[in-house]
């Protein structure tokens, strides 16, 4: 199962070069509700180096294994100390020569450096902050957009700032969208339920919306992210991170629910392929009875949901797995979420609600 802005990798299959640095650092507690130390403290910590900033350089010979991943980095951890950063949580860079450059990484390795503001990605990472230079991506009209081609700028080396701020906590929807920018939202309502967005806005479109509008017919918890690219285009290839590599200590709403013991966890998810797909954890009945529900809300001439063949969400390191007992990912192509998000979430909550109740199917 493919994510939908992504034809080559599997959504819920983490590469097993990167789980290995990541693996212990999910779930590290987070320092990232706090700001950047003082000047003084930085440079004591990175050896007269300002923390704040930093080098984007290709990779070095031993790193093989980040070639190709677009959104990983490796950095020295005299730079991470500074930041209260680890391997496993997200970091944003900013490129200095433009304010309209910028995208959220992974750190997954933490490599010694000289001088320690070196930071190292591959090609198809350093793309990310030449945005400008990429034809755009618009779900509305590309199937599955393709992935980033080469960094292809003169500079081999990219100053960029370092930020710890993932979502922007500041900004409102529409001012979100009109700068580009992240945003994370959290209706806590003290339920065992919970509905899941990682790629709202224009990441996955409409995904968002579906787990908004589950949340509230279902009177269950929702987290969300809403994110924009720059003129309204590219905000996959800024702000996406598969969620098995998504870290709830860089994404200040979601880490305060991390603790509690939410029974079931519902992942709106958007795929390249055509149609809707139902998997996750949870046992065949309950998926089964998800799917027939979606089936009930939709049109009788519309595509139709089906149950997972394979293992799809089922990996325990993506984000729902490891915040709930039980999980439905739901795996849906741009077009059945274009036409029919409202449908689709409502089946959802009415699959796992009895508060929930269907009206009569209706004809195209």
């Amino acid at each position: 199962m493919t994510d939908d802005t992504n034809k080559t990798e599997r959504i819920d299959t983490p590469k097993l070069t990167r789980r290995s640095a990541l693996t212990a650092a999910v779930g590290t507690p987070a320092l990232l509700g706090l700001a950047v130390g003082s000047y003084e403290a930085a440079t004591r910590v990175s050896d007269g180096d300002e923390s704040e900033t930093g080098i984007l350089c290709p990779l070095a010979d031993n790193q093989p294994s980040l070639e190709g991943e677009k959104t990983a980095i490796s950095a020295d951890p005299r730079l991470l100390s500074a930041h209260g950063l680890s391997a496993g949580q997200q970091v944003r860079l900013v490129r200095n020569d433009t304010d309209d450059e910028f995208a959220i990484y992974t750190i997954v390795e933490e490599r010694p450096e000289n001088p320690s503001d070196i930071i190292r990605g591959g090609a198809a990472a350093r793309k990310r902050l030449d945005l400008a230079s990429v034809e755009p991506t618009d779900p509305g009209n590309d199937d599955c957009p393709e992935l980033l081609q080469a960094y292809t700028g003169d500079d081999k080396e990219i100053d960029v700032t370092i930020s710890t701020m993932i979502p922007n906590p500041d900004l409102s929807e529409d001012e979100a969208r009109e700068q580009g920018e992240l945003i994370e939202r959290l209706d806590d309502r003290g339920s065992d339920l919970l509905f899941l967005a990682p790629h709202g806005g224009a990441v996955q479109p409409k995904t968002d919306q579906q787990a908004e509008h589950a949340g509230e017919l279902a009177e269950a918890t929702c987290w969300r992210t809403k994110g924009w690219g720059p003129n309204g285009v590219n905000a996959f290839h800024r702000w996406h991170v598969p969620t098995s590599e998504l870290s709830p200590s860089s994404y200040p709403e979601l880490a305060t629910v991390t603790d509690e013991e939410f029974e079931l966890a519902v992942d709106f998810s958007g795929v390249c392929e055509t149609g809707i797909v139902v998997g996750g954890t949870a046992d065949r009945a309950r998926r089964e009875a998800v799917r027939d529900s979606i089936n009930d809300a939709l049109p009788t001439c519309s595509v139709t949901a089906t149950l997972a063949d394979d293992e799809s969400g089922t990996n325990q390191e993506l984000l729902s797995n490891r915040l709930a007992a039980e999980t439905i990912y739901l795996a849906q192509s741009y077009d059945a979420r274009r036409a029919y998000w409202k449908e689709i979430s409502l089946g959802v909550a009415a699959g796992l609600s009895d508060d929930v109740v269907l009206m009569q199917r209706h004809s195209c």
